[in-house]
């Protein structure tokens, strides 16, 4: 898993740097494929805002908090992500499980 951490008006320190990188840690349980992980911490008004962009299975998923501080608006970040990738997690699994009905063994008829 590759993670790149861009910052546009915030220093970015080692402590926060790895903060960010335990969190994300916790995507790889979720899922096994990650391949890259774009996180972008910036200042908006008086708002310290991180947005991050996952890469995983041939999809991408985006999320986005802000927060007066960046600790909290990276946690608030992590969950949004996670929350995005089970809900695909789901939907494919409906998916399969749909079409094994529907392609299932067909009862046998009795005479």
């Amino acid at each position: 898993m590759q993670i790149t951490i861009t910052d546009d008006g915030i220093k970015v320190t080692d402590a926060l740097k790895q903060y960010i990188l335990d969190k994300f840690k916790r995507l790889e349980r979720i899922t096994h494929k990650t391949t890259t992980i774009h996180i972008t911490l910036s200042l908006e008004n008086l708002d310290q805002v991180a947005k991050a962009l996952v890469h995983t299975h041939g999809t991408e998923f985006y999320a986005s908090a802000e927060n007066e501080s960046l600790y909290p608006a990276i946690d608030t970040l992590i969950d949004r992500i996670e929350q995005q990738i089970n809900k695909h997690k789901q939907k494919i699994k409906e998916k399969r499980h749909d079409r094994s009905e529907k392609y299932g063994p067909e009862e046998s008829k009795e005479l």
